[in-house]
C-alpha cells in the first residue's frame, strides 16, 4: 500500500491539473524538476510557457494549426481526455557521437474532439511538443500557427536567410541555409527578414534559449520572423510549390509560383516538433541530444554499409594549394595531394565537390578530361582513404 501511496505522489508531482474559470491548465515537468512547460487550454485557445527553476524562458504563448477547409487544431477546440506517461529507456544508435543516449521525459498528451491531439515532453535539457492529426481523409494545412512569446527584450544569435534573388519576402525562402549569426537584441530584428533554425536567444541569468524542430517529414521548415519589433518571434512556413522550374544547370528546381497554403497531408499525421532547448551553460546546447531523441527510428536496419570518418574538403580552400610542382586545380594532382594529405592525416574521406563533371550537363556519367575517376579510387583504396562523389544540389 505504501508503494502505491509513493507513486502516486510521484505522479502528482510530475504533472498537475487544474481548473479555472473554463479553462484547463496542465503543468509537466522535466525528471529533475527543474524544467517545467504550462499548458492552459482556454475556450479559444491554447497557449503554452516555459519555466527553468522559476525563470521565465518563454512567455504564455499561442499555438494552432489551420485547416484550408475552416477547420482548425487548436482554435475553439474541445478537450475529451489527456493521458501521460514517464519514459526512462536507452538509444543505442548505430551511428552518432556517442554510442548509447539515456532517453528520459515526461509527457503530457491531450485529446480533442476535433479529432487531433497535442502532445508534450519535458526533458532535463528541454521541452518539445508536436501536433497529431488523427484524420481519416487527406487535408491540406493553411497555416500553422507557432509562436515564442519572450519576457524581455534578449540578445540574440540570428541567422538570416539568404535568398537568390531578393526581389520579394517569399525569395527567402529560397535559401542554402548559410549565413553568419548576426548579434542583436530582438527588437533590432530586421523586420523584413526571415532566420532559419537554430535561433539562440541569451534569457535571464545566462541561460540560453535555443528554437529549433525535430522529426521533419513532408512537412515545410520552419524559419522564425519578428515583423513587429517586438519580443515576440513568430514561425513562418514556405508555402507549398505550385510550379518548379529546373535550373541553375539544370540541378536545381526553383519554385516560381506557390498555392495559398503550406501543405497537403494524406491523413493521419504527426507533425514536426517545435523544440526549446534551454541550457545553463553554453557547452551544453553541442551536447544535447533531443533533435536525435525526436527523431523517428530509421525505416531500415542495415547500417553496415555505413562509415563514418573526417573529411578533407577542398572545397573550403578552393582548391587553393601552394608549394606544388604541378598547377593545383580540379585535376587528378591536387586530387592525389588531397589524398596523400588525408591519409598522412587519419582522415577517412576526400570529398570531390563541383567541377568533377561536365558544367551544366546535369550527367554524372560525363567528367572532366581533368579527371580519371577510378585511377583517383584506386590510389585512394590503396591508402585506406574513401572518396566521396558530390552530386548535386536541390
Amino acid at each position: 500500500m505504501k508503494k502505491e501511496y509513493y507513486i502516486i505522489l510521484i505522479l502528482l508531482f510530475v504533472f498537475d491539473q487544474v481548473q479555472i474559470m473554463g479553462q484547463k491548465q496542465f503543468v509537466v515537468k522535466s525528471p529533475d524538476q527543474k524544467l517545467e512547460v504550462n499548458i492552459v487550454v482556454g475556450k479559444a485557445d491554447i497557449t503554452y510557457s516555459v519555466l527553468h527553476n522559476g525563470d521565465v524562458m518563454i512567455d504564455l504563448s499561442p499555438i494552432s494549426m489551420n485547416l484550408a477547409d475552416g477547420r482548425s487544431f487548436g482554435v475553439n477546440s474541445h478537450l475529451s481526455k489527456s493521458d501521460t506517461r514517464r519514459v526512462d529507456e536507452k538509444i543505442y544508435p548505430p551511428v552518432y557521437k556517442r554510442k548509447v543516449i539515456e532517453d528520459r521525459y515526461n509527457e503530457l498528451t491531450l485529446h480533442f474532439k476535433e479529432n487531433f491531439s497535442l502532445i508534450y515532453r519535458a526533458y532535463n535539457d528541454g521541452i518539445a511538443y508536436r501536433f497529431v492529426a488523427n484524420l481519416k481523409e487527406p487535408f491540406i494545412i493553411e497555416n500553422e500557427q507557432a509562436v515564442f512569446n519572450f519576457p524581455s527584450d534578449s540578445t540574440a544569435y540570428v541567422p538570416y536567410a539568404v535568398g537568390r534573388e531578393k526581389n520579394k519576402f517569399e525569395d527567402q525562402f529560397y535559401s542554402a541555409f548559410q549565413n553568419t549569426y548576426e548579434y542583436l537584441f530582438l527588437s533590432e530584428w530586421d523586420k523584413d527578414r526571415v532566420a532559419f533554425l537554430p535561433v539562440v536567444v541569451e534569457g535571464t541569468k545566462g541561460k540560453k534559449v535555443c528554437i529549433t524542430e525535430a522529426d521533419l517529414l513532408n512537412y515545410p521548415g520552419m524559419y522564425l520572423v519578428n515583423n513587429e519589433g517586438s519580443t515576440t518571434l513568430k514561425g513562418v512556413f514556405a508555402p507549398y510549390p505550385k510550379k518548379i522550374n529546373q535550373e541553375v544547370r539544370g540541378l536545381k528546381g526553383v519554385v516560381r509560383e506557390r498555392e495559398s497554403y503550406i501543405a497537403k497531408i494524406d491523413g493521419k499525421t504527426e507533425f514536426p516538433w517545435r523544440v526549446i532547448i534551454v541550457s545553463q551553460n553554453d557547452y551544453e546546447l553541442a551536447d544535447n541530444d533531443m533533435i536525435y531523441k525526436l527523431a523517428s527510428p530509421a525505416a531500415f536496419t542495415d547500417f553496415s554499409w555505413i562509415r563514418p570518418g573526417k573529411v578533407a574538403w577542398e572545397w573550403w580552400n578552393d582548391w587553393n594549394i601552394y608549394g606544388v610542382d604541378f598547377r593545383a586545380g580540379i585535376n587528378n594532382e591536387t586530387y592525389k595531394y588531397y589524398i596523400d594529405f588525408a591519409s598522412e592525416c587519419g582522415i577517412e574521406y576526400v570529398i570531390l565537390d563541383e567541377g568533377w563533371s561536365v558544367h551544366g550537363k546535369a550527367d554524372l556519367m560525363q567528367v572532366v578530361p581533368e579527371i580519371d575517376i577510378p585511377e583517383l579510387i584506386q590510389y585512394a583504396a590503396e591508402r585506406n582513404v574513401g572518396i566521396i562523389l558530390w552530386a548535386g544540389y536541390y
